[in-house]
């Protein structure tokens, strides 16, 4: 933690995915250990954000892609969590509405200025419901990939997330519909299941010119117990909403190879 006050922060974000710009959250990557260290403090909330779409219109397509799926898992994650409240569940509908109705759109064509803005606000209204509901698996998962990888944020979140999707479907009370009803603007499925989320998400990573598998993104076999060791550190996996053991974080690392 933060040991003490520090200047206040004020927040501009150039990316519209991470939602740091209102949570107390940051992450370190000590490359000597391969490990990413994530520091909470209320010293770290910025005093003030930001948010100037103009400043998201020259991202990168790739760099708005993964960022872009990076915000949906923190909406998806934040609004299955155990820790989800009332609140948290607002915040989160509303960011998989704006979300899902502007991602293709903002990848597209990043000049765009209305699916820049509402891409920027999705992220932030994720970037509040995970801040009080926490995250999941895939986030659990996804900073050994980082830090052993180096694989980007964003690609180990879409590309753990169909698997975990998949492992957690046991626990779903009927929110992987929610899900899938804003992803798709509302056009909904009569013979909704959860593998009609699982690949509708892996359509639109896909779609979205975002690698599938683990190995695509030069992830090797040999570190899944150390990366997996690492993931069971992360206090995400208690609010996961399936409980989930060391073993089973190995297996899902190996389905998503």
């Amino acid at each position: 933690k933060v040991p003490g006050a520090i200047v206040p922060l004020i927040a501009i974000p150039t990316t519209a995915g991470t939602g740091s710009e209102v949570t107390a959250f940051a992450v370190i990557t000590d490359r000597s250990r391969n490990y990413k260290l994530t520091v909470f403090s209320y010293e770290l909330l910025p005093a003030f954000a930001v948010l100037d779409p103009t400043l998201v219109m020259t991202t990168p397509e790739k760099t708005a892609a993964a960022c872009g799926i990076d915000a949906l898992v923190h909406a998806i994650e934040a609004y299955l969590s155990k820790a989800a409240s009332p609140f948290s569940d607002a915040m989160a509908e509303k960011a998989l509405a704006l979300i899902g109705q502007n991602i293709r759109l903002f990848v597209a064509d990043r000049t765009n200025p209305e699916a820049a803005a509402k891409m920027l606000y999705g992220s932030m209204f994720a970037g509040i419901a995970f801040a009080w509901a926490r995250l999941g698996n895939v986030h659990a998962m996804a900073h050994p990939l980082g830090g052993y990888f180096d694989v980007p944020h964003g690609v180990a979140n879409a590309v753990l997330l169909p698997t975990v999707l998949e492992y957690n479907a046991l626990a779903d009370t009927g929110r992987y519909q929610t899900i899938y009803d804003a992803i798709k603007c509302g056009d909904g499925w009569e013979d909704f299941t959860p593998q009609t989320l699982v690949d509708e998400i892996r359509s639109l990573t896909a779609a979205l010119g975002i690698p599938q598998t683990l190995s695509e993104v030069g992830v090797m076999a040999d570190k899944i117990p150390a990366m997996a060791v690492d993931a069971m550190k992360s206090g995400n996996i208690l609010v996961n909403p399936r409980s989930t053991t060391l073993t089973q974080i190995e297996d899902l690392y190996r389905q998503a190879l």
